[in-house]
């Protein structure tokens, strides 16, 4: 046994043998292994208001117990058990805007839907795989102005690590690759408006008065970075009636939304100010996908509700990591990222505490973090706070929105769970009236304490998810056992 695995299993075994092991492992599966959780440090008291008894009570000093909570973060790299849970919250949130339920009207399910995909247009080849061709191949292959070969005649697998880097990082317009990350959330809004106020209307071959009063456009959108470093959204867009008992005209179908979504993508545009980098005119790129989504009893072709919601919640917990890049902010929070007019003791008036070039990934990601650092110095790029975003390529919008009339909210599903909870709680206590919080709670840190901690949570974690598989398999096999007993009744 080498000095570094002694010391492992000495840390490890110094916290099963503690007195409070028991105590902090209860607590670790609590909150599902979260990663990175948040200590709170203080006293607990839950109060029947019906008799005014504390029912239970944890700890009797500021000084002595600490509460660990979730850290509630979406990102699967980050914390794979919080971003589970924000993956099914996600899901549910979907599927309910497409068949009803969570407070929406089953009606939902017979309106006219689709998904749609809008991707980024192109600043430069990049390597790509593709099943029937090589990456890029070229009759009489060249070579740029920076002696790079304009060719590849490589058929990349899905796994290539080449997959979305540059074949030629000179030739690539990395600061209009950035902006247009930057800009991405305004283009979508100019989308949107184009398409409820001009297109939809148009299409439809009414005035936009009259749109407006019978149809209401509802959609839930979400942000995916591609291996080249930009994003793209996927995105239910849905046609409701205005009335909240109506229906929807008979010329709202989903072959209108594809027709009117198809005219408006060219048409959402903005220009960026002019600096000593330039001046780019952003739009979306020529790649629009657009499927119809069928109702539920319906033979049609189309996505289903279950992929279509299984789909967007997969990427909502997804970042930059697929890129190879860091997934933690690298500017100077001191200074937050202005380099204080290069007084900045932080970072030497840099704006960032780490330099891109010492970043961990591939060329193509660290010049797209130090491009967006670069930018974040002029000042007609101040309000787009590149340097904050700069990990995220200069994305700084949220990776998952929508309408108010879409569905439920995210806060209502996390309050249903709340509630939920509390009255698993209730029972366990035999309380009858309503349960009341009293607490005290500071914070007093997060993560754990050492590596030892780390590697039973780690555990924790894989017995949860292997035993979440096992019962998901054993629940398909009692309803398929099910299935087949009808049919031999």
């Amino acid at each position: 046994m080498t000095a570094k695995e002694w010391a492992d299993f000495s840390a490890w075994w110094e916290r099963v043998t503690a007195p409070d092991y028991r105590e902090w492992e209860e607590g670790v599966r609590r909150i599902g292994g979260c990663a990175h959780p948040i200590h709170l440090r203080g006293t607990v008291r839950l109060v029947d208001t019906t008799t005014g008894e504390i029912v239970y009570e944890l700890g009797d000093g500021i000084d002595r117990t600490t509460l660990l909570v979730p850290c509630g973060n979406r990102r699967r790299e980050w914390c794979a058990p919080c971003s589970r849970v924000y993956q099914w919250d996600t899901w549910h949130l979907v599927k309910a805007g497409l068949v009803g339920g969570k407070g929406v009207p089953d009606s939902v399910a017979e309106r006219p839907r689709v998904f749609a995909t809008l991707t980024a247009p192109s600043f430069g080849p990049v390597h790509a795989p593709y099943e029937d061709h090589a990456c890029h191949p070229r009759r009489n292959g060249g070579q740029c102005e920076h002696d790079q070969p304009l060719a590849c005649w490589e058929q990349h697998a899905a796994d290539d690590a080449a997959i979305g880097q540059a074949l030629c990082a000179g030739c690539y317009d990395y600061a209009g690759a950035v902006l247009w990350n930057a800009h991405a959330s305004k283009l979508w809004h100019r989308f949107t408006d184009l398409l409820r106020r001009q297109e939809l209307p148009r299409a439809a071959g009414v005035t936009r008065a009259k749109f407006a009063s019978q149809v209401r456009v509802s959609f839930v959108k979400v942000t995916e970075f591609q291996r080249r470093g930009l994003v793209h959204f996927h995105a239910v867009i849905r046609l409701d009636p205005v009335a909240a008992e109506g229906r929807v005209p008979g010329w709202a179908t989903p072959e209108l939304i594809s027709s009117a979504v198809h005219r408006a993508v060219p048409l959402a545009r903005l220009t960026t100010p002019y600096s000593l980098a330039g001046q780019w005119d952003l739009s979306f790129g020529t790649q629009v996908d657009v499927q119809p989504i069928p109702a539920v009893d319906s033979e049609a072709e189309g996505h289903n509700a279950d992929a279509v919601a299984s789909y967007i919640a997969k990427y909502v917990t997804k970042g930059v990591e697929d890129t190879g890049s860091a997934h933690r902010p690298v500017y100077c929070k001191a200074c937050r990222g202005t380099g204080l007019a290069g007084a900045c003791h932080g970072c030497e008036g840099s704006g960032l505490r780490i330099s891109p070039a010492e970043l961990p990934g591939p060329l193509h990601a660290r010049a797209m973090v130090g491009t967006a650092a670069r930018l974040g110095g002029f000042s007609e790029y101040r309000e787009l706070n590149l340097r904050r975003w700069a990990h995220q390529y200069g994305y700084g919008g949220h990776f998952a929105t929508k309408s108010r009339s879409y569905s439920t909210t995210m806060a209502a599903l996390r309050g249903a769970r709340a509630d939920f909870r509390a009255e698993q709680t209730r029972r366990r206590l035999g309380v009858t009236g309503e349960l009341a919080v009293d607490s005290e709670l500071l914070f007093s840190g997060t993560g754990y304490a050492n590596r030892a901690e780390e590697q039973i949570a780690e555990g924790i974690r894989d017995a949860i998810e292997e035993n979440r598989i096992e019962g998901r398999a054993a629940l398909a096999e009692l309803l398929a056992e099910e299935e087949r007993w009808k049919d031999w009744i």
